[in-house]
């Protein structure tokens, strides 16, 4: 038996090499005695997937890019999509960044691995589970919807999905344009869907084509992830002169090969990123003079900071803390836009309540106006599809069942606009109650549970290299019709160095002095980074 004083310091014995664990929290779920804990480091906590950042990022700094780009895609098998349009919030939380100010580019590390990690050598994704006999609808193909659907066919599930369009994708094929992310690599992406086996029916619009009562008896669960496709408007007087156009319908329209005519002198309204993609493929559409216009104040804006430098890169112009009153015209052909200086957009409570200046005035001519100030859910279309009001407007946080129990809700139908990352953070959410629900399992237990990780310890940043932040490339506008991917890749060299700059933050360790030398921790390690050092007394 082991003398209590021997016990002291036991935990001391479990020996990380940080330059060849990749963080995969494998011998902390293979520790029987519960003593091994994982240091999470900000990045991996502030992803909405859980990608494990860290992990990729030294994989690439070691040269190891098809090992980095496998790990990657344990967690995100849409590297291509949110390499470029991906909110980032993991470089938000960088400890880089709070030390020097400048994050690791993650966003664009992941997007090199998905550009530089050629077809012939990407890794097989993981096993896909045998199947199950079992059938799963999925209605919209946005993010939330192809998450859904791969988490689902990963699983063992029949799969289909079903889109109103002619061809899938939702708002990363419709409303985001080329510029930012190219077709190509969307349908790249989408193949992987296809590899699988999912079936994907287009053209198939609910509520004319098929009733929800239909698909329950064809589907075992229904996952709705129809998005916000309705565009607001601002029920100012003049909305409905010719030349006015909305967000979403007007990028809808490019991508579908319809570009509508555009005039010289351009004014857009909103300060969010499709106000950003309208502006510039207003410019890419002919416009000689494009001015956006926003009630948020420049540190206010809700656009992507990199997107507005970008915009403003190319001539766009900004005009910050102004709410429209009025567009005017003469001869039933619009003249220009009026605008009152707006003093305050949220209240006490952080609800949306404006508060303006009536003395304070500025008018902007303007040949086309487009209005992006946000969407909405299509609360009509669940109603045309046979939800209630109740099972189309309630939807459980922690499940996102709704209280019909075959259905559940994803992505922005589900919460409100979001984020492509969170969209599909919240598929994937949805397809974990479905497999749940399927298999007769309790839905909530162990929902909110992290794991057994660390979320607050020091950092050592004693061995960071002295790099400063990559530049990310960027292809200059060349002018009308230049539709051409603006940001471009890292190459090799530039990548490696990137991501040397990363602290690694996080490792496992122990913590509660309860090693027995069991070893299952060190066996299991797959890349053999860990190491139990055994007392001499115990040998």
């Amino acid at each position: 038996m082991i003398g209590s004083n021997l016990l002291e310091g036991l935990s001391d014995n479990i020996v990380i090499d940080k330059d060849k664990c990749v963080f995969c929290s494998i011998c902390v779920e293979t520790c029987p005695m519960d003593n091994l804990r994982m240091k999470l480091s900000p990045c991996r906590q502030a992803c909405p997937l859980g990608v494990n950042v860290q992990g990729y990022i030294q994989l690439i700094a070691r040269g190891e890019e098809l090992k980095a780009m496998e790990l990657l895609r344990e967690t995100l098998p849409f590297p291509g999509i949110l390499g470029r349009i991906c909110s980032q919030p993991c470089e938000g939380k960088c400890h880089r960044k709070k030390i020097e100010g400048e994050t690791v580019a993650i966003r664009a590390l992941k997007r090199y691995l998905s550009d530089k990690v050629s077809l012939n050598d990407t890794p097989p994704l993981p096993d896909i589970a045998l199947n199950t006999g079992k059938k799963a609808a999925i209605i919209g193909s946005g993010p939330a919807g192809l998450m859904a659907a791969y988490t689902l066919g990963m699983k063992g599930y029949i799969v289909t999905i079903f889109e109103a369009e002619d061809a899938p994708g939702g708002m990363l094929r419709w409303a985001i344009p080329e510029f930012r992310l190219p077709l190509e690599v969307l349908e790249k992406e989408l193949g992987l869907l296809q590899d699988m086996g999912i079936n994907l029916q287009c053209g198939i619009s609910l509520g004319q084509d098929k009733t929800i009562n239909e698909l329950k008896d064809e589907f075992n669960a229904i996952v709705i992830a129809t998005g916000c496709s309705n565009y607001s408007k601002l029920g100012i007087e003049g909305e409905d002169i010719p030349g006015i156009y909305h967000g979403l319908p007007f990028l809808h329209e490019i991508r579908s090969g319809r570009a509508p005519t555009i005039a010289k002198k351009v004014v857009v309204i909103g300060g969010g990123n499709v106000a950003v993609d309208a502006a510039q493929t207003a410019l890419r559409l002919g416009a000689k003079d494009v001015t956006m216009v926003c009630l948020e104040s420049r540190d206010e804006i809700p656009s992507f900071p990199w997107a507005i430098e970008g915009a403003l890169s190319e001539g766009i112009k900004l005009e910050c803390s102004w709410g429209p009153t009025r567009f005017f015209s003469r001869n039933g052909i619009l003249k220009g836009v009026n605008f009152q200086r707006c003093l305050r957009v949220f209240d006490k409570n952080s609800k949306f309540k404006p508060c303006f200046d009536t003395c304070e005035l500025m008018s902007l001519e303007a040949d086309t106006a487009i209005v992006a100030i946000g969407q909405t859910p299509d609360r009509a279309f669940l109603k045309k599809i046979g939800l209630t009001r109740e099972k189309g407007t309630t939807v459980d946080p922690i499940t996102l069942q709704s209280p019909d129990e075959m259905i559940f809700l994803a992505g922005d139908v589900a919460g409100g606009p979001s984020t492509v990352v969170e969209a599909m953070a919240s598929g994937r959410k949805a397809a974990v109650s479905v497999d749940r629900f399927l298999k007769g399992e309790h839905l909530y237990y162990g929902r909110e549970y992290i794991g057994p990780v660390e979320t607050e310890f020091e950092i050592d940043i004693s061995k960071a290299a002295p790099i400063k932040r990559a530049k990310i490339p960027q292809r200059q506008f060349k002018g009308e019709m230049d539709f051409r991917e603006i940001e471009q890749g890292l190459d090799k060299e530039t990548a490696r160095q990137e991501a040397r700059r990363c602290y690694s933050c996080g490792q496992p360790f122990g913590k509660f002095r309860t090693c027995w030398f069991c070893l299952p921790c060190e066996v299991e390690c797959p890349y053999d980074a860990l190491r139990v050092e055994i007392p001499y007394l115990l040998r």
